[in-house]
């Protein structure tokens, strides 16, 4: 399979159902604040979506999903974290959890992996 030079070295990151099961080995995982996660792993990120839309400027200059993603790969490069090389979304797959995904670091960073046609999605 073809990959363009751009997407190589991006992190993937791919919507999941929500309900709680194993983590795959080296995955980060963001859920929303008040989600049951996987207890004891050190890669669990919770976010609390915005209650006026896509990034609404008013509250944060970017959306919660964008930061969380920018403080676990900033928490990744400083040794903080642990490794990951995977990114779960455990998300309602909604227009604001898409929209974080125009931000330029998370954009430089991150890359979304498509859906198939059952709507799931799979690592390559």
């Amino acid at each position: 399979m073809f990959m363009s030079s751009a997407l190589l070295g991006k992190i993937p990151v791919r919507f999941a159902a929500p309900e709680p099961r194993p983590v795959p080995p080296a995955t980060a995982i963001i859920v929303e604040a008040n989600a049951v996660a996987p207890r004891d792993h050190p890669l669990v990120r919770r976010v609390v979506p915005s209650r006026h839309g896509q990034a609404c400027s008013c509250c944060r200059p970017r959306s919660a999903l964008a930061e969380a993603l920018h403080r676990l790969f900033l928490e990744r490069t400083r040794g903080v974290a642990p490794w990951f090389d995977r990114v779960e979304l455990r998300l309602v797959q909604d227009r604001e959890t898409i929209a974080a995904f125009a931000d330029p670091l998370v954009a430089a960073r991150f890359r979304l992996e498509p859906t198939c046609a059952d709507g799931l999605q799979l690592f390559a």
